[in-house]
């Protein structure tokens, strides 16, 4: 589980299960690591765990985690390393531990589908101070817990809304504690579809949390344009592209306890003219709910969408009707 953070912290819990009596404690722990313009890049988790061994800490400034290896035995966690990105350079990490008789594991995040590493779940032994077992979890799935979860104490690291890209923590013989940094999730850019040389090219950008509402003006043969109500820190932002001739019907997402997920839709060449544009369009949220389909089905089929991702903007191409258009998809990280 994570825990939604706030302003300034974040909320790691820790619980304890001394004979199945489960405790939680919430503790802010957290600091902002700050670029040399004075902005904010990374927020560190403070380390949880056992108090021995030697701090180590690869830093902050990766693009994301790659891989993660993990050496463990009956005694607890031996060593971990970290593979990361850095500048589109791949970075081999150091480990942290000693290896040691026992098993070892490697999880790989694919980057290909922009997978990110979220949160950790672990357990650590408090008499000996050693972390006993680990689960990661990314935007896409939770990998299988690593180890033996036979210590007292259970941990979850990680802040709601944004993914981890480095860690810290203190190892000897064996992984004692560990800390992460995390940042939030970094949006990426579909490519357009449809008519890609006529109109005008528009872009709304990625930088709204999600979207309330779409509006489309259609006709029986094509879509004229697409109006969006987007959230931005809790404000309605409106953007419109296309033109208004046409019958207008609008869906509405219930934002934040829902996001647009999916757009499908087609693209043909109008027969008059032989111009390529978008023919019909139809959403799908998060809670499964699909709108009317707008327009005419007509020609070659699309569909936006991306696992583990919510769709945060729009941009495209008109010329008096609408041309071509693609989305912004952002990771989407819950509790």
């Amino acid at each position: 589980m994570v825990f939604k953070g706030v302003p300034g912290g974040v909320v790691v819990a820790v619980a304890s299960t001394a004979k199945m009596f489960i405790i939680y404690i919430f503790l802010f722990l957290s600091s902002a690591i700050i670029d040399s313009n004075g902005l904010a890049t990374a927020q560190k988790l403070e380390p949880v765990g056992g108090k021995g061994g030697k701090q180590w800490d690869d830093g902050a400034d990766h693009d994301y985690v790659t891989k993660v290896y993990i050496r463990g035995g009956r005694e607890g966690i031996h060593y971990i390393k970290f593979d990361y990105v850095k500048d589109g350079q791949s970075i081999d990490g150091s480990v942290h531990g000693v290896s040691s008789d026992g098993f070892t594991q490697t999880l790989e995040i694919d980057q290909s589908n922009y997978e990110h590493i979220v949160s950790v779940d672990g357990y650590y032994d408090d008499k000996t101070g050693v972390m006993q077992a680990l689960q990661f979890k990314s935007n896409l799935k939770t990998f299988e817990l690593i180890g033996y979860p036979k210590g007292t104490t259970k941990f979850s690291l990680g802040v709601d809304g944004k993914i981890i890209i480095g860690f810290h923590g203190s190892a000897g013989k064996y992984l004692n504690s560990l800390g992460a940094y995390v940042t939030t999730a970094p949006p990426t850019k579909s490519e357009l579809v449809g008519g890609l040389y006529g109109g005008v090219y528009w872009d709304d950008g990625p930088n709204y949390d999600g979207v309330r509402k779409m509006y489309v003006t259609y006709t029986n043969y094509l879509i004229r344009s697409i109006s969006t109500d987007y959230d931005k820190d809790g404000q309605v932002v409106t953007s419109y592209h296309g033109s208004k001739d046409g019958e207008t019907k609008e869906f509405a997402i219930d934002y934040p306890n829902e996001y647009l997920t999916t757009v499908k839709g087609t693209y043909n060449t109008i027969p008059e003219d032989g111009v390529l544009v978008i023919r019909s369009l139809s959403f799908k949220t998060s809670k499964g709910r699909i709108s009317p389909t707008y327009g005419l089905v007509s020609g070659t089929e699309f569909v936006f969408e991306r696992e583990g991702n919510v769709i945060v903007g729009f941009h495209g191409r008109d010329g008096g009707g609408f041309d071509a258009m693609g989305v912004y998809f952002s990771p989407t990280i819950t509790s």
